[in-house]
């Protein structure tokens, strides 16, 4: 794909005239509740191509987690494209960029795990962002599916630029942990390889960087905003609705995107059952009952907990059951029913009446569980819960399959595309000196060149004691003097 010239002009004027939110509320980013079918991969490949137009190419991929913890950095990367750009072009870090944005969700639990446009050199970059799904999802266990996405890269797309002995680029944009193996069932179901059996992530890392310099930004956020962001939706929903989310042995709470209205309901030990018009059994309450009987939202909850100390041993059953259909459209309805266990917490993602089924025939069974009120150990404390979400070991993580100068640590998020131009100019033969001055001549703050530096000090100084092939680099045209004085500010 690819081919024309971004306008950065023509970018500057529509950002300039509207808020970003706003571009991506009218143009579908954030507000649809479905992957755009041309973002769909399945059974399809990505290319970068050479031309007439653009004789040498260097794709440039851009990898956006868009689960609850990292969304809005797609907002902050829309905001710079004109400038992102408009940089490579003008400082000459590349030959005929031609980008491409991938969506990153989890495929353990999202409806929209990936998401990929194709590669541009235009103003379509604008479009194919805007279309992209921001689902806010995620699994909540502090790993996301960026093995996928890397499968996508490392075998989905056609680059002329490695057929040329060269490499592009891909940058992870990001904060967790990726699933140390992919799923043979993932792939087929999202992407629509068969594959023999699973395969070792790592194995999959290593082939996407025989195509691409692979990087991952990382912006620095303790563990207990992270699990905060995690939490959000559900607890936003719950708390506004006067439900307990805190404090609790078991916790089940429930929630879909239509008026209709679907029941929580849970067998407790002893045969006893909590559902809407029988609201507490052995201290077990259905504290939140939404859409009950009428159109009141199109983002209901339902909860049904028992406070911490009050949950009898026992077997436990956990189903939902679609009551009435209230949309004027009846159609099945997706749902995540999230069950917190001595706070262990687990997600189960389903459909209700796929057929159209209501009462009885409509009940699908999520989780089946026997509680111990003894069970809660020092390993199953709040801090340990969440391990996966600490800095230390997350990108311990990622030095396993990148090397430890591509695991790009920042402090603002604002920094990322300026993060991103630096990897870029630093492999592309640039100094960090030479980088710095480019930021300072584009008015960046001290703070945002600090962090930037702080963020590449590790690849500069990789650089800057490596023997390079400048020849095998996708630099632009050799015959072309880089010029460093006067360039206009973007």
């Amino acid at each position: 794909m690819g081919g024309g010239y971004y306008e950065g002009d023509i970018a500057e004027r529509l950002r300039s005239s509207t808020t970003d939110d706003q571009i991506f509320r009218s143009q579908g980013m954030g507000a649809r509740n479905a992957i755009d079918p041309t973002l769909n991969i399945k059974g399809k490949t990505r290319e970068c191509r050479d031309s007439g137009e653009h004789p040498r190419t260097t794709p440039i991929v851009v990898a956006m987690d868009f689960t609850l913890s990292r969304g809005d950095d797609a907002k902050v990367v829309f905001s710079k494209v004109p400038m992102f750009f408009g940089q490579i072009k003008l400082r000459q870090y590349a030959a005929g960029p031609e980008i491409c944005w991938v969506g990153i969700g989890d495929a353990t639990s999202d409806k929209a795990p990936i998401q990929v446009a194709q590669f541009e050199s235009d103003n379509k970059l604008d479009d194919w962002l805007a279309k992209m799904w921001l689902e806010g999802g995620g699994g909540g266990t502090g790993q996301e599916s960026y093995e996928l996405a890397a499968y996508v890269g490392a075998y989905k797309m056609e680059l002329d630029a490695v057929t040329r002995g060269e490499k592009g680029f891909w940058f992870f944009l990001g904060d967790e942990g990726f699933y140390p193996r992919l799923s043979k069932e993932q792939v087929r179901k999202y992407i629509g390889d068969d594959l023999p059996e699973d395969l070792d992530s790592a194995v999959v890392f290593r082939e996407l960087q025989k195509k691409f310099h692979v990087f991952f930004i990382y912006p620095r956020k303790p563990w207990t905003e992270r699990k905060s962001d995690i939490d959000a939706e559900m607890r936003d929903r719950l708390e506004l609705a006067g439900g307990r989310f805190l404090d609790v042995d078991i916790r089940a709470s429930l929630r879909w995107d239509t008026y209709d209205d679907l029941d929580l309901h849970c067998i407790v030990p002893g045969g006893g059952e909590i559902f809407y018009s029988n609201n507490t059994v052995r201290k077990g309450k259905l504290d939140v009952d939404r859409n009950a009987g009428r159109k009141e939202t199109r983002k209901p909850v339902e909860n049904i907990r028992w406070a911490k100390g009050d949950a009898p041993k026992g077997k436990y059953k956990v189903f939902v059951r679609n009551f009435a259909f209230h949309e004027d459209n009846p159609r099945p309805i997706p749902f995540i029913l999230e069950l917190e266990v001595n706070g262990k917490i687990e997600k189960f993602e389903g459909v209700a009446s796929p057929k159209g089924e209501t009462s009885e025939k409509s009940d699908v069974t999520c989780f089946e569980f026997n509680y111990d009120p003894n069970q809660r150990t020092v390993s199953q404390d709040e801090t340990d819960l969440y391990r996966g979400y600490d800095d230390t070991l997350i990108r311990s993580q990622w030095e396993s399959v990148l090397p430890k100068e591509n695991i790009l640590m920042i402090d603002d998020p604002r920094s990322i595309v300026d993060t991103m131009l630096g990897a870029i100019a630093l492999v592309s033969g640039s100094s960090i000196d030479e980088y710095l001055g480019d930021m300072e001549s584009r008015g960046q703050t001290s703070q945002r060149r600090e962090d930037t530096t702080q963020a590449l000090s590790g690849l500069a100084e990789q650089r800057s004691t490596q023997s390079v092939d400048l020849g095998n680099l996708p630099k632009a045209d050799s015959k072309q003097v880089k010029k460093r004085a006067k360039i206009k500010r973007l």
